[in-house]
């Protein structure tokens, strides 16, 4: 599945280098997409306790994350935009004698609805490869499997809100809820 996922994102990704070269056609225009914001949300992984009395609690959603894609917009139909990307998320605790971790690298291709220049509202697919929680020998680690998800996103400019619903599979088939809600910061190369 991995595989699979990762071929049919790189080919959609793929196309939109040739194209930098013909932005003077009236074709599909292509820009390099980047991408950074905190989602939250999603099951209880691990709660971890502090010295000091207080307390963290990890959530199979969270957590920050980067990614790099791209956006094709296509002038003959200016209402439709389409992206697509990889990236990397992170979750880790506060505590300062520990390294646990939550890693994951989403993957999404998503068209979007341009309500106009600067408002749109996008719907589609995302999975999360390489799920792994690291307990840095405080708890066990594990490595998890990842459903085909949906993901939600509506934008103003280069700001956006998200909504991600996916599920992890823990190695004793146990199931999670790593969805969450977010906000996203975009920027384009070129671009508007």
């Amino acid at each position: 599945m991995f595989k699979k996922t990762v071929f049919i994102l790189s080919a959609s990704l793929m196309m939109c280098l040739p194209l930098f070269a013909q932005e003077k056609t009236p074709g599909v225009r292509a820009k390099l997409l980047l991408e950074g914001g905190l989602e939250f949300g999603g099951d209880e992984l691990l709660q971890v306790f502090f010295t000091n009395g207080e307390d963290q609690v990890m959530r199979a959603g969270q957590g920050g994350f980067l990614s790099v894609g791209g956006q094709l917009d296509f002038p003959k139909i200016k209402h439709l935009m389409l992206r697509g990307g990889i990236g990397w998320k992170y979750n880790t605790t506060a505590a300062d004698d520990a390294n646990i971790r939550f890693t994951r690298l989403p993957m999404y291709l998503m068209p979007f609805y341009k309500i106009n220049e600067n408002f749109r509202l996008g719907a589609g697919i995302t999975t999360h490869q390489a799920v792994r929680f690291k307990g840095d020998g405080f708890v066990p680690d594990a490595d998890m499997e990842s459903n085909l998800g949906a993901r939600v996103e509506f934008g103003y400019k280069w700001v956006a809100l998200t909504y991600t619903s996916i599920k992890y599979t823990l190695p004793n088939s146990e199931v999670l809820s790593g969805s969450s809600v977010g906000l996203v910061l975009s920027f384009t190369i070129p671009g508007s």
